[in-house]
């Protein structure tokens, strides 16, 4: 029988036990995994944390402006009457006293004891209802704001009333963390800085509420016409309802909306515990009664003893960019603070210079003007010190004054410059960067004919531009032309071949940058139209696509008056708060833009403008050295004209308020005003002169200015072949510095057999009794149709092997050279000088002596002396045309 085996008994307890052994340390090593993770992944996040925090602090501190001083310069003075200042000739502050500027009908600031417990209580009701708790900022209301804009659902509102002032008061309400996170900084630090009541005060003085007001108290004239201590509840709720939307909620223009929203003030003040309920239900269903009639009725009237000169309202411009610039503010707190701040502006004027100018433009009779019953034209004149820059008279509009800050066609007024621009877009530029210098020649011709057009039918063939492009003003081309008579004679084709050498981004930059003209446009999108200045018409010919104002284009000479340096135009030179502590210094800001010779040189040619120029009229010349240079726009809409003398720079304008042409007046009524305003200005500077008290001065010549002879056709030397021109004398003398005088010897000047019997371009079988030498000019054009051109009938050719010279008496020895269809100008209305003898004709070209041949002159380098006169007429054998 097998032996049964013994079956061992099972501990169940150890068994449990050893389990749990296992298990608890297969547990710990779990729990000690996830322990690690979790401390891995804690330390990761603190030193992320630590790492983005950092870097936020870092932003914070590089990016984030916390600073609340420009706030709380917001607070009014104790005198709150500005005073408009200037300086003597002692350099002492003297007050012009009828030029107070008093707290304005919409400036009129209310300290907040003067605040009803019902405003307060409304616009923190309604505005931010923990106002009186919190430190600035409204952390809960933050939080849900951040968590909309992360979830893409907006960001708008949880701005507290601290928060709503820095964004009135800096205009800066752009939807960004950036933006949100300095003003938040700034709450803070604002409310550490200034109470409650304070920050209330600014900003219940500081709010828009519609109807051009500023702040409650003047809300409470314009529509209820009392004090603002004096409002009601209704009154108030009313006030404080319209600052989310002072349109919608205006109680004049909407009053049925301004119900609804003062419905929802009174709901918040009860919700509050601001009014019991039996003061909501005594006014929620009251009427509001306006009191507006008066105002209505005298709303824009100023009596003449308030009426400000127009220099004050330019003065006030400049402040308020001056206070936008250094303070942040926006426009409208500026210009309150102005009313409200009790400030000294110091201004650069000269009250005597200013009186005459004003005087002036208010004497109608003194206008230029065309008949009583026809719309008038306006004008507007500045003055500028040429050594500084300041702006020492003003005027911006004719006739008598009698509105504060209307417009002012000096200051703010746009309109295109015309010719005017020249010196500075064009010719100085060119000067400074060796492009051109005083005698350098261009082809005074049109540059293009515009779109050509063939009729199918006749095969007549028309062109957008039939007189081509540029077009000169008096509708004439001469050919072969200097500089400095393009410049003085304003010739159009001239300048803008002169951009063409120069380019564009030159001329362009030196005009904005170097020179400050901001208004010139470099790209701009107007209704999905791409407009720019950086282009021919704009920079050559003053055409604009919005225009310049009066003030910067007479700026931009002083690059000219000042021996190459600019200085920026200052009608303020300084805002002094009413103790007499400087608040703003408006430094002088100088920069060298040309070079003394360069300006010195550019002085010259604008002498000749007003000497036998387009701005020969200017008679002031007689007495004081004057330079200066005309404008007139292609539609004749504005005229203009920018002059120098070694005293002052000024600029005049005219034209009308709505642009039409000035074709009624026969001159240009700008040198009119000009010459007529600058006699008498300078009339105390002449006698002092006479009585010998005072030496006159006179434009100085540059060191480094020389004089020398070149040809006018070529603008290089003068060789034997310039001398024997049919026209005269081609020699000039020119003004140039050592590195920009000629140096070549001409070789436009070809000396060619002459039949002066049959007066033609002799042939080889011309008697040589008959024959001397004259010269023509060796140039090529090349046109698509035929243009008059004054010097075409001197044009000379070299005929290729197996061409004989031909054509008739009309037209040039070269006829037969000319390709098809093309044209090379000719002189209209005469027997071309250049044509060949039509008498012995020969199948030969004529015989040439080479421009080599000939013996340049020695050059004239003798220094100019300050006393040389520009040159005249009679120098270089011109008749000049009437003005531009």
């Amino acid at each position: 029988m097998p032996l049964k085996r013994k079956r061992n008994k099972i501990d169940w307890s150890s068994e449990i036990t050893h389990a749990m052994r296992v298990a608890g340390k297969f547990l710990l090593k779990g729990l000690s995994w996830i322990l690690n993770i979790f401390c891995t992944c804690l330390l990761i996040g603190l030193i992320t944390g630590a790492i983005v925090g950092g870097a936020f602090v870092l932003y914070v501190m590089n990016y984030v402006d916390a600073s609340v001083d420009n706030i709380d310069f917001l607070k009014a003075s104790e005198n709150t009457t500005t005073k408009i200042c200037y300086v003597n000739e002692s350099d002492e502050i003297v007050e012009l006293e009828d030029q107070r500027l008093y707290g304005s009908s919409n400036h009129i600031w209310a300290p907040y004891d003067s605040f009803p417990d019902d405003l307060v209580n409304a616009i923190v009701a309604i505005e931010d209802h923990r106002f009186w708790q919190h430190g600035g900022v409204d952390w809960l209301s933050t939080i849900k704001n951040a968590a909309k804009y992360f979830t893409g659902t907006g960001m708008a509102g949880a701005s507290t009333i601290t928060q709503q002032l820095i964004k009135n008061v800096t205009g800066d309400d752009e939807v960004s963390i950036q933006r949100k996170a300095q003003e938040i900084m700034r709450a803070m630090n604002l409310t550490k800085k200034m109470s409650k009541e304070q920050v209330l005060e600014l900003y219940l003085n500081s709010i828009y509420l519609g109807q051009g007001c500023y702040g409650v108290s003047a809300a409470a004239y314009k529509y209820f016409g009392k004090e603002v201590q004096d409002l009601t509840l209704l009154e108030c709720a009313a006030l404080v309802g319209i600052t989310q939307n002072p349109i919608k909620w205006d109680p004049i223009r909407h009053p049925e909306n301004n119900v609804e929203r003062r419905h929802v003030v009174l709901t918040a003040m009860r919700q509050y515990g601001y009014i019991t309920d039996e003061e909501y239900y005594a006014v929620y269903y009251e009427e509001l009664t306006l009191h507006t009639e008066k105002a209505d009725d005298t709303e824009g009237e100023v009596s003449e003893s308030e009426i400000k000169s127009w220099y004050t309202d330019a003065a006030i411009e400049e402040t308020i960019s001056l206070l936008m610039k250094e303070y942040g503010y926006t426009y409208d707190i500026a210009e309150m603070k102005i009313y409200t701040g009790g400030f000294q502006i110091v201004t650069a004027q000269n009250p005597k210079l200013q009186k005459i100018a004003e005087d002036f433009y208010a004497d109608k009779t003194k206008i230029p003007r065309v008949d009583e019953s026809l719309i008038q034209p306006q004008s507007s004149f500045v003055l500028l010190d040429p050594d500084n820059g300041n702006v020492l008279a003003l005027v911006g509009g004719t006739g008598q004054k009698d509105l504060n800050r209307g417009l002012n066609y000096a200051t703010q007024t746009k309109r295109p410059s015309g010719s005017s621009i020249k010196p500075i877009s064009v010719y100085a530029p060119a000067l400074e960067y060796g492009v051109v210098n005083w005698g350098s020649v261009v082809d005074d011709s049109p540059v293009n004919f515009g779109t050509k057009t063939v009729d199918e039918k006749t095969g007549e063939v028309t062109y957008s531009r039939p007189g081509g492009y540029p077009k000169n003003a008096t509708n004439y081309y001469r050919g072969l032309t200097t500089v400095h008579y393009a410049v003085h004679q304003s010739v159009n084709t001239i300048a803008y071949k002169t951009v063409e050498m120069l380019g564009l981004d030159r001329s362009f930059d030196f005009a904005k940058s170097k020179c400050h003209m901001d208004s010139l446009i470099e790209s701009s999108d107007a209704n999905g139209t791409v407009v720019t200045d950086k282009a021919y018409a704009p920079l050559a010919l003053g055409q604009q696509s919005y225009g310049v104002t009066n003030l910067e284009l007479t700026a931009a000479y002083s690059i000219l008056a000042n021996n190459g340096v600019f200085n920026n135009p200052r009608i303020v030179l300084r805002i002094l708060d009413g103790e007499g502590n400087v608040v703003i210094e408006n430094a002088q800001k100088s920069e060298i833009v040309i070079k003394e010779t360069t300006a010195s040189i550019m002085t010259k040619m604008l002498q000749e403008v007003v000497q036998i120029g387009t701005g020969a009229r200017i008679t002031l010349k007689n007495s004081v050295d004057v330079a200066g240079k005309t404008g007139t726009t292609q539609s004749q809409c504005d005229k203009w004209f920018i002059g120098y003398t070694p005293y002052y720079i000024a600029g005049v304008w005219f034209g009308y308020s709505m642009p039409q042409a000035l074709t009624n007046f026969g001159s240009n009524p700008a040198i009119e005003i000009w010459d007529a305003l600058m006699t008498v200005m300078h009339q105390d500077i002449l006698e002092s002169a006479a009585a010998g008290t005072e030496e006159l001065k006179r434009f100085e010549t540059a060191d480094g200015v020389i004089t020398a002879k070149y040809c006018i056709d070529s603008g290089k030397l003068v060789t034997e072949a310039c001398l024997a021109d049919p026209r005269g004398n081609r020699v000039e003398t020119g003004y140039f510095t050592a590195d920009n005088m000629p140096s070549s010897d001409c070789d436009v000047h070809v000396l060619v057999d002459y039949d002066t019997v049959t007066k033609g371009i002799a042939t080889n079988a011309c008697p040589s009794e008959n024959l001397v030498k004259v010269s023509l000019l060796r140039y090529k054009r090349s046109f698509e149709r035929q243009v008059a051109i004054s010097d075409a009938q001197y044009m000379y050719w070299d005929l290729p092997e197996g061409i004989a010279p031909g054509g008739t008496e009309n037209e040039p020895f070269f006829i037969n050279a000319i390709p098809k269809e093309q044209f090379v100008g000719i002189t209209g209305g005469t027997t071309q000088f250049n044509h060949s003898c039509q008498t012995h004709k020969h199948n030969e070209k004529p015989p040439v002596t080479e421009p080599e041949e000939t013996q340049p002159l020695p050059p004239d380098t003798t220094e100019e002396t300050q006393n040389e006169k520009p040159l005249d007429s009679e120098e270089t054998g011109y008749t000049p045309p009437p003005d531009e």
